[in-house]
């Protein structure tokens, strides 16, 4: 992240003030084009692979976004400019849905979050993968713990479905990378999807595909916190009823319920947008 210098948000600025007109004119539902890929870009968060490629403005010009594609992989890039969309970003990770025939259709996603394990954890993750040497597990003993930028499909309810050995099939892939205010995702997923437990596009080069994103809103743990106050305040009802309190005002009194105390506050909002995306045929 700190090899990020003045030369990439000087070249995502030119990137956006090159691609607003383009975008300008075009109507609101048109497909965009997916920029050919003569070589796999470099999955890490900066933007250099991405000179040249138009960014298109997804929400209020506080979001970019671009799409390449060779024959095997769709290479995303998403800029984040302003903080407020970054609320919980890192709690809820960024999914993508995916639909294969070009539409809005739900049934199949990829969650990409970046996850904290202990020890133990990422020696159970790698195993996955292949045997891990008993060396090399108390390596990995030793530290204190692992950082795992990890994808998980989910199917049509948004439910993690079984996981694929990644050495059974290429996994979908992502990084990000940030300077102040401005966040770069960028991810890669490969077009071919082999079953409905794989990462995978479902369309060849020259298809149309549609692209949804999301992130941010509630946490898990902004869910079990809440859901823990709502506990406790039934308890304390509870309380109050069986000491007598109940005709007291200490219940119910002024449409509240002193007792039960509710989430403060707004909850943090919820970013999504969708996208059309034409993918490149070829490279001429």
């Amino acid at each position: 992240m700190k090899r990020m210098c003045l030369r990439f948000f000087a070249a995502s600025a030119a990137l956006i003030l090159g691609s607003a007109a383009a975008f300008a004119a075009a109507p609101p539902q048109s497909a965009v084009a997916s920029a050919w890929a003569a070589e796999p870009p470099v999955v890490d968060g900066l933007t250099k692979d991405w000179e040249g490629v138009p960014l298109v403005d997804g929400k209020a010009n506080a979001v970019s976004y671009a799409f390449r594609n060779d024959g095997d992989s769709l290479y995303v890039l998403l800029v984040i400019r302003d903080p407020k969309y970054r609320s919980t970003i890192e709690g809820t990770g960024v999914r993508l849905t995916i639909d294969g025939k070009g539409g809005k259709s739900k049934d199949y996603a990829i969650l990409f979050k970046k996850q904290r394990l202990g020890p133990e954890e990422y020696i159970a993750h790698l195993e996955k993968q292949g045997p891990v040497s008993e060396d090399d597990k108390a390596g990995i003993r030793r530290k204190a713990g692992f950082f795992l930028y990890h994808h998980q499909v989910l199917d049509r309810k948004g439910k993690p479905v079984q996981e694929l050995s990644e050495a059974a099939a290429r996994p979908a892939v992502f990084k990000y990378a940030s300077e102040g205010p401005v966040v770069a995702y960028e991810f890669s997923v490969p077009l071919a999807r082999g079953s409905e437990s794989a990462s995978g596009v479902g369309a060849g080069p020259g298809a149309s595909v549609g692209i949804g994103f999301e992130w941010g809103g509630e946490t898990e743990e902004m869910r079990k916190a809440a859901a823990k106050r709502l506990r406790e305040g039934a308890s304390t009802a509870n309380e109050q009823i069986g000491d007598g309190m109940a005709g007291t005002g200490g219940l119910g009194s002024g449409g509240g319920g002193r007792g039960m105390p509710g989430r403060s506050g707004a909850s943090p909002k919820k970013y999504s947008f969708w996208a059309t995306v034409k993918l490149a045929a070829s490279g001429s």
